[in-house]
C-alpha cells in the first residue's frame, strides 16, 4: 500500500514535467502544423487558436465560418443564449466553402447527441462499477470492458469516425490478445488488467457529458490544466495497469528481468498488426493518416499532406524489434529459470 502511494506522488510530479515538456514541445511544433495566422478553417487546433486569440476582429467571415465560431462560443462558455444563438446559425446555414469545413460542423452539429449519450454510458459505468457486475471470475466482463472502450472511442469520433474507432478498439483488442496469447495469464487476471483503463474512459466520460467530444479537443489545444489532468489520468492507467501485470508475472514465478521482457511482446504485436493496418489502408500511400485527420479534423488537409505517408511502417518495424528482443529475452530467461 505505502509503494503504491509513493507511485502515485511519482506520477503527479511526473504529470507535471511530462505536462510541461508537451506545452513546450506543442509550442514548437503548432507554427509547423498552422499558418501564422489563425483562421476559422475548421481544424480543431486552428479554429481554437483563432478564437481564442481573435487576430483580426474586422477580418470578414463567411456564414459557415460565423456558424463555426457560434458553436466555439458555446462550447467555451456554455449558457443558453450562446446555444440558441448556434443552433439558430447552423439551422440557417445554406451552403458550405469547403469539405473540411462540412466535417468541422457535421461534428459539432452531433456534438449535443454525443454529449447526452455520455452521460449516459458514464452512468451506465458508474452503475456496473457500484453493483460490482464486472466481476473478474466472468466470461463476460471482458465484453463489457470492450463494450464501454467501444462505446467512449465511437463518442470521442462523434459516432461517425469509423477507421478512428475501429483503430483504437483494434489496438485494445489486439493488446489484450497479446496478453493472453504470449503470457502465462488466468481469465480472473486478465480481467483485472483491463480495469484500470476505466480510469481514462471514465475520465473522458465524465469531460464529453459536460460540453460533448469536441471539448475535448478545444481544451487540449487551449488548456494547460486540462492537459495536465490528462496526462495525470494516462500515467496513472499506465501504472496501475502495469502494477497488476507485474504481480501476475511475480505469482507465475518469473524473474525481474523476465518481467522486463514479457512486457514487450502484447506491445510489439499490437504495434506490428497496427502498422500493417495502417500502412496499406485503401491501397494508398498515407491514406489512412488522411483520413484520421478527416474524422477527427485537428489539422488541415494541407498540414497533413506533408506529413511521412510512410509513418504507420515506423510502427510494424518498432513493434517487429520490439516483439523479437523480448521475445528472445523471455525465452531465455524463461529457460535460464
Amino acid at each position: 500500500m505505502r509503494s503504491r502511494l509513493v507511485a502515485i506522488f511519482a506520477c503527479i510530479l511526473l504529470a507535471n514535467v511530462v505536462n510541461y515538456a508537451l506545452g513546450e514541445w506543442l509550442d514548437k511544433q503548432i507554427p509547423n502544423w498552422a499558418p501564422p495566422v489563425a483562421q476559422a478553417d475548421g481544424s480543431t487546433l486552428n479554429t481554437s487558436r483563432f478564437f481564442v486569440q481573435r487576430p483580426d476582429t474586422s477580418l470578414v467571415l463567411s456564414a459557415d465560418q460565423e456558424t463555426l465560431l457560434d458553436f466555439y462560443t458555446w462550447l467555451d462558455g456554455g449558457g443558453k443564449v450562446s446555444y440558441d444563438n448556434w443552433r439558430s446559425a447552423s439551422t440557417n446555414l445554406t451552403t458550405v466553402s469547403t469539405p473540411f469545413l462540412k466535417r468541422a460542423l457535421e461534428l459539432a452539429d452531433g456534438n449535443n447527441a454525443g454529449r447526452y449519450l455520455s452521460l449516459l454510458l458514464l452512468v451506465i459505468t458508474l452503475l456496473l462499477i457500484w453493483g460490482k457486475a464486472l466481476k473478474e471470475s466472468s466470461w463476460f466482463t471482458p465484453i463489457l470492458y470492450l463494450g464501454i472502450t467501444l462505446g467512449t472511442t465511437a463518442l470521442f469520433g462523434g459516432l461517425s469516425s469509423p477507421l478512428f474507432t475501429g483503430t483504437l478498439v483494434g489496438s485494445y483488442v489486439l493488446y489484450f490478445a497479446g496478453l493472453k496469447l504470449f503470457l502465462p495469464v488466468f481469465n480472473t487476471e486478465w480481467c483485472r488488467m483491463m480495469r484500470p483503463f476505466l480510469t481514462l474512459q471514465l475520465f473522458l466520460l465524465a469531460i464529453m457529458a459536460f460540453r460533448g467530444p469536441e471539448l475535448v479537443d478545444y481544451w487540449f489545444w487551449t488548456s494547460p490544466f486540462f492537459r495536465l489532468g490528462l496526462v495525470l489520468v494516462l500515467l496513472l492507467t499506465i501504472l496501475f495497469h502495469f502494477s497488476i501485470v507485474a504481480s501476475v508475472l511475480k505469482k507465475g514465478e518469473l524473474g525481474t528481468l523476465a518481467r522486463y521482457f514479457a512486457y514487450g511482446m502484447p506491445l510489439g504485436f499490437m504495434l506490428c498488426i497496427l502498422g500493417l493496418f495502417l500502412g496499406y489502408y485503401g491501397g494508398e500511400s498515407g491514406l489512412s493518416i488522411r483520413e484520421l485527420n478527416y474524422e477527427l479534423v485537428l489539422f488541415t488537409p494541407k498540414t497533413v499532406a506533408g506529413f511521412n505517408p510512410e509513418a504507420p511502417f515506423l510502427l510494424t518495424g518498432a513493434g517487429i524489434l520490439l516483439g523479437v528482443i523480448s521475445g528472445i529475452g523471455y525465452s531465455v530467461q524463461r529457460i535460464a529459470r
